[in-house]
């Protein structure tokens, strides 16, 4: 079985995500249907976490999410950014618990779709 590694790509000129001509290189850098591309700063790649949430929506490093936690037979509900951590080699919710921890996730959004959004949640953790 061999494993693809999926990503989202964006264009911060064009303000859009895609996928379409985009791959990297072994060493992390950023092709457009193969060459180089020309400003790699007016791109960010975010790394695909492999789940969905429950409206079948994929996850992706950096959107933000709302999920809910069972602890002492309560349930709250927490919203996060997924991140990714090199050194465990997975994806976390910042400042929660890893994302296979997590149940009944729901995607907000990003921070380059919704920066409003992203802003609030920040304020919220001051």
């Amino acid at each position: 079985m061999a494993f693809t590694i999926r990503f989202r790509v964006w264009d911060k000129q064009e303000k859009e995500f895609s996928q379409k001509g985009f791959s990297l290189t072994l060493d992390g850098k950023l092709l457009k249907f193969g060459q180089p591309v020309s400003n790699e700063d007016n791109f960010v790649v975010n790394s695909f976490t492999g789940l969905k949430d429950k409206y079948d929506k994929e996850l992706y490093e950096e959107d933000i999410i709302e999920h809910t936690v069972a602890k002492e037979g309560n349930l709250t509900q927490h919203t996060g950014i997924i991140r990714y951590n090199n050194e465990h080699g997975a994806f976390y919710l910042e400042n929660g618990p890893p994302l296979l921890q997590l149940f009944s996730i729901r995607k907000v959004g990003n921070p380059y779709e919704n920066p409003i959004l992203y802003d609030l949640y920040l304020k919220s953790k001051s």
